[in-house]
């Protein structure tokens, strides 16, 4: 049975037999190849022993090709700039050409805030990608893990699995946000005059559901306060706020041209909860792929341009 000569052989070692064969000389083969000529000497001692053929012998004006070499050129060139051309191809991203399903997980805080923006600029580069965004949840870390969440986006998360990979891509600063007509008529406010008001929250899966960051302010310069209403959904805590006097902590990037019926109220006190780092999450196989680098640079185009709009902080 005639032995397998592709079984256990090196591409890389393939690699140096073309440029070799092409070039028929040692130097100039380093040089292509940017590694020095006792490495290309020691390749083709591996290629000699692998094939036990002598593929080269020496002439006065370089290297001369065997018959053996010559056969093996012609018959696996084509093939092999094929599959150098598939695995490069592979590499190249082009989001006009993207008709795939991307699942966005975000922030209860931030769905509302860029939601819209970041489907808008997703569409504009790629017509023909569809879009599902969801609520981040319990769950959403494992549906990363599995591949059935592209991509992540949340204030920073502690404990995270090892197959998680985080990238801070913006800072958000929290405001006050009441009803136009509220009682206070401040546009900035410190936190024991934040106190003397019915608070809501937003309940965030992964980050505030069991105690919120207001209630550790509060305690911490030993306030009073009352958290009279809390929910998942966004749009009920702010349609709660637009009719009653309760103040809601939100996000900085929030749009306020969407929601007319609100002002916002700059916090005084700069704590550190008001200041919170935004991340991405990501599968840790996907950190290098063309897709999730596209797709992270429009997350940071949005929130940057967000960022702009606002007044200064």
């Amino acid at each position: 049975m005639a032995k397998n000569l592709f079984q256990n052989l090196d591409l890389n070692l393939l690699h140096v037999f073309f440029i070799l064969y092409q070039e028929r000389n040692m130097r100039l083969t380093a040089n292509r190849l940017f590694v020095t000529q006792p490495a290309i000497s020691k390749s083709l001692q591996k290629l000699r022993h692998h094939f036990d053929e002598e593929l080269f012998v020496k002439i006065s004006t370089g290297l001369e090709p065997t018959s053996f070499a010559d056969k093996l050129y012609k018959s696996a060139s084509p093939i092999y700039q094929n599959l150098e051309i598939a695995i490069n191809s592979a590499n190249v991203f082009s989001p006009e050409a993207l008709d795939d399903t991307l699942n966005i997980a975000l922030s209860s805080f931030l769905l509302n805030s860029i939601g819209s923006k970041l489907y808008g600029i997703i569409h504009a580069a790629a017509p023909n990608c569809k879009v599902h965004m969801y609520k981040w949840s319990n769950d959403t870390l494992a549906s990363i893990q599995q591949d059935q969440i592209h991509l992540g986006i949340n204030y920073q998360v502690s404990q995270l699995p090892g197959e998680i990979s985080e990238t801070v891509i913006a800072q958000d600063t929290f405001k006050c946000y009441v009803r136009n007509g509220h009682p206070c008529k401040k546009n900035i406010i410190t936190i024991p005059e934040a106190a003397e008001f019915d608070f809501a929250t937003i309940i965030a899966a992964d980050w505030n559901a069991t105690r919120t960051f207001a209630q550790q302010v509060f305690e911490k310069y030993n306030l009073d306060y009352s958290i009279k209403f809390r929910s998942e959904l966004p749009s009920a805590v702010i349609e709660a706020v637009s009719k009653t006097d309760m103040i809601v902590p939100l996000s900085g990037f929030l749009d306020m041209s969407l929601y007319p019926q609100l002002r916002a109220i700059k916090f005084k006190n700069k704590e550190k909860w008001l200041q919170q780092d935004i991340a991405t999450y990501i599968h840790y196989k996907n950190r290098s792929s063309p897709l999730m680098n596209w797709l992270s640079h429009l997350i940071a185009q949005v929130f940057d341009e967000s960022s702009q709009k606002s007044p200064a902080q």
